[in-house]
């Protein structure tokens, strides 16, 4: 039974997102993504299964090195990138699918010299976009170029609102004045903006609250703060996991505009549980989120529909209020559907 504390710590949230999306669609200003919305309410008001985001990699490749990078993983390292004829038929399914938003992600996204084609083609096809990268690209011509593509919204990462600790964390010095040099670019260019922040245990809860401040100071759309998972860089990293206390205290500066939150309640189960997300590697390889290692196949031998069909009928993992991943038992469950769904597409 649902209890009036439950639904009350559910509000921000919602309040939040409800925010984040008529802002979001209002920038975008594409009828084409109102129409894909539209239908994407119509097929989850007849309990249609449909994923509401896709994650596309275009590649691993990034100038930093970050500590908690979960693209720097075994396997991740060498591999030959789709190109941009597969990228853009792979966001066309994502179309059919009934996908709302294409994020593109890794690695640093725009090393690709394809990007704003990509994310061009996107916003053509009704696709909200959007672009996670560390900012070192992101000069005034490469906005103005994404500004022209139909981008909707940049998010640039900020490991510490000290200079000095987020230079070291990148490991490339004068990243933290780059990265709010970005942010002023993007606003100027009306690309809305967000901060992308790992929280951390050395952060909680001064080093979050400094972030939310810096953030709160730049005017940004939102600040984004992901729990640290059991993946890449941090994949044998045991001592970085939050407990419950600590994800706790971090919950508790989520707010009804400015920052939201990757788990934002106890309850909330992640994007594998509830079926709203797929990810495309550089090399075409599909999982269910960035940070699954766990292969369902490749994208050059199965189309997204299949995948995602599979995924709805087998994906019976049940968690809440953490990652599947950094669980043993739910771990340990997600690399079995997956194996299964590998199973089936190659029966």
């Amino acid at each position: 039974m649902v209890s009036p504390a439950d639904i009350g710590a559910e509000i921000p949230g919602a309040a939040n997102r409800l925010h984040r999306v008529l802002r979001l669609y209002g920038s975008n200003g594409s009828a084409r993504a109102w129409r894909q919305l539209f239908k994407y309410l119509c097929r989850r008001a007849v309990r249609r299964p449909v994923p509401e985001y896709i994650w596309l990699a275009p590649t691993y490749r990034c100038q930093c090195k970050c500590p908690h990078c979960y693209s720097d993983a075994p396997g991740r390292r060498e591999h030959v990138e789709l190109d941009t004829g597969v990228w853009k038929s792979v966001l066309e399914q994502a179309k059919q699918l009934g996908v709302l938003e294409a994020t593109f992600s890794a690695g640093e996204p725009l090393l690709r010299q394809d990007i704003a084609e990509l994310v061009r083609h996107a916003n053509n096809i009704g696709l909200l976009t959007r672009i996670s990268t560390n900012g070192l690209l992101l000069t005034r011509e490469r906005v103005a170029e994404l500004k022209a593509a139909g981008l909707t919204q940049c998010g640039v990462s900020i490991d510490d609102a000290d200079p000095e600790v987020h230079d070291r964390l990148r490991g490339v010095p004068g990243a933290h004045r780059r990265a709010l040099e970005a942010i002023k670019r993007l606003q100027d260019a009306g690309i809305e903006c967000q901060i992308l922040g790992c929280a951390a245990r050395r952060l909680i809860p001064e080093g979050l609250e400094r972030i939310v401040a810096l953030g709160r100071e730049l005017g940004v759309m939102s600040v984004f703060f992901s729990f640290p998972i059991a993946a890449g860089r941090w994949e044998d990293a045991a001592d970085e996991l939050l407990t419950e206390e600590e994800k706790a205290q971090v919950r508790s500066l989520r707010d009804m505009k400015l920052v939201h939150l990757e788990i934002p309640t106890p309850r909330y189960r992640c994007c594998v549980v509830m079926k709203s997300m797929l990810f495309v590697s550089p090399s075409g390889d599909v999982a269910p989120c960035p940070f699954t290692p766990f292969i369902m196949g490749n994208i050059r031998d199965h189309t997204l529909g299949e995948f995602y069909r599979l995924y709805c009928e087998q994906m019976t993992i049940t968690c809440a209020g953490h990652c599947p991943l950094n669980r043993p038992e739910c771990r340990e469950a997600l690399k079995s559907r997956v194996e299964a769904i590998a199973a089936s597409l190659n029966s």
